[in-house]
């Protein structure tokens, strides 16, 4: 009867204990009987007075006992196909080792990536198990359809630990786990994120103790590799990527600064860049904001040269501007000038929502507290140091400095017109000579690569899964993966200002 119903109970007693973190279940045994009978009474006489409403809750309950007898069916059908030896699925290349402290499997996305994956491995310890598609969102689906899924009984038939609460047969059993590590492996790509969410959402409802105890990674595959000189090298991210192309445009080019006709040293122009790649993090984040930095930067008080630390995006339809403010009082003002625009969860300095509709058209904005405006102003003053002036950040009429490849009559001069441009000339000459491949899916590496990069035990890098906040977990899944849309509209809108590149 309980299930689609949803109360609010005020209860008031000394010293309550809760079965878990997220508070599911009171476990007070004094309070029980209490609880249940007065919750009785009052269900029977709403239900003598309302009998179409008690009817509907009949016929759900009636449902949901059918739902949970086609469950049971299924998932003790799911075990006894889990029995040791030929009863394991056959799309699973299991490993040797028996012992689960030793083992891995890798859940790998698609039959191209998953035949790599069984090419290279190490078949004494690892096991991979290929899935195609998309799984089914058991966030959304009652479990007898879960298990109808081919992908997830082959899942949980390769664990070995059954699934759900609850004791008896097909229940979860974590003594009978036989991998200690299960590794997703997914592409990089949007497809990828999705089908990784779909089993972090199974694993998290069906199998929350793999996640408690820590069992569940995400591989780390490489983003790119570096062919030069017959020479090949990977690359974890783009942070690195740019280390590399920097310190090889380095050794190629030299820097002069045309305000004084004078050549940077090498060690000069290696300092210089590395304040530029660090100042280039932050104009990164601002823009992940929706500002400019070179605006930003513009925006320095006028007297004290202090730079802005707070941001508020607004948008109304399809125009946004953005607005900085030096303090909170200026920030305030804002907001009574604006009397439309109603501050909420304002306990939330970082990422405040403003919304209010106003002659008819919405206007949605987003207030950042700028954290990071004195490691900026930090930044900016040591290249002053170095003979770069903050006001030459943006774009000017003529050259500033003067990027120069070769020697003699051959050299080559690139003039550069504002600050951030010598970084993005040195990594445009960086890239010459080297070729650059992204690699969106694990089907684009053969199994020697493969191996090399992502599942080699000497080279390995994971993520593993905490779970830190089960509150927090619990309302996010919910939110995201549930039935309801509305949350999940909503969150799109308010985090939809933070896009800037869009997969599609």
């Amino acid at each position: 009867m309980r299930e689609g119903l949803v109360c609010v109970l005020s209860v008031k007693l000394p010293n309550p204990r809760f079965e878990s973190q997220t508070k599911v279940k009171l476990v007070n045994t004094e309070i029980d009987g209490i609880v249940s009978s007065i919750v009785y009474e009052g269900l029977m006489t709403f239900f003598d007075a309302n009998p179409s409403v008690a009817r509907r809750v009949l016929d759900k309950s009636l449902m949901a006992a059918r739902a949970r007898e086609a469950a049971r069916k299924a998932r003790e059908t799911v075990r006894k196909s889990a029995l040791t030896g030929g009863g394991l699925p056959g799309k699973l290349a299991d490993c040797s080792d028996r012992d689960p402290a030793n083992t891995e499997l890798f859940i790998v996305e698609g039959d191209s990536a998953g035949g790599s994956a069984k090419q290279g491995r190490d078949r004494k310890f690892q096991a991979i198990l290929p899935i195609r598609g998309k799984l089914i969102n058991v966030e959304k689906a009652r479990l007898n359809k879960v298990l109808d899924n081919n992908e997830i009984r082959t899942m949980i038939t390769a664990i070995g630990t059954g699934i759900g609460d609850g004791e008896g047969e097909g229940a979860f059993n974590l003594e009978k786990l036989r991998y200690h590590k299960i590794i997703i492996m997914t592409d990089a790509d949007v497809d990828g994120s999705h089908i990784r969410t779909l089993l972090l959402t199974f694993f998290y409802r069906q199998m929350t103790e793999l996640v408690k105890k820590g069992f569940v990674y995400i591989a780390q595959p490489p983003l790119y590799s570096i062919a030069r000189k017959k020479r090949v090298e990977y690359v974890d991210d783009d942070a690195q990527l740019n280390r590399i192309l920097i310190q090889i445009g380095t050794e190629e080019v030299r820097l002069k600064n045309l305000a004084d006709g004078k050549e940077f040293s090498q060690k000069q122009l290696a300092e210089i860049l590395e304040l530029l790649e660090s100042l280039d993090k932050y104009a990164n984040a601002l823009r992940r904001h929706g500002g400019d930095f070179a605006d930003y930067v513009d925006h320095r008080h006028q007297t004290t040269q202090e730079l802005p630390r707070h941001l508020v995006k607004v948008r109304e339809g399809n125009e946004e501007t953005v607005h900085y403010f030096h303090s909170e009082e200026e920030l305030a003002k804002f907001g009574t000038d604006n009397p439309d625009l109603k501050l909420f969860g304002e306990e939330e300095s970082d990422t405040t929502l403003f919304e209010k509709s106003r002659n008819g058209q919405t206007r949605r904005a987003r207030h950042v507290e700028l954290h990071e405006s004195k490691a900026i102003a930090e930044l900016l003053s040591k290249l002053a140091k170095k003979g770069l002036n903050v006001e030459h950040y943006a774009a000017q009429d003529k050259p500033l400095f003067e990027l120069i490849e070769g020697e003699g009559e051959k050299a080559e001069v690139r003039p550069l017109f504002s600050i951030p441009e010598i970084l993005g000339g040195v990594k445009a000459v960086g890239k010459r000579g080297i070729q650059i491949t992204r690699f969106k899916g694990l089907g684009e590496m053969d199994a020697k690569e493969l191996f090399g990069t992502t599942m080699d035990p000497n080279q390995l890098k994971l993520l593993r899964i905490d779970l830190t906040d089960a509150f927090e977990a619990e309302e996010m899944f919910t939110k995201l993966m549930g039935d309801e849309v509305e949350p999940r509209r909503q969150f799109i809108e308010d985090n939809a200002l933070n896009v800037r590149n869009l997969d599609i």
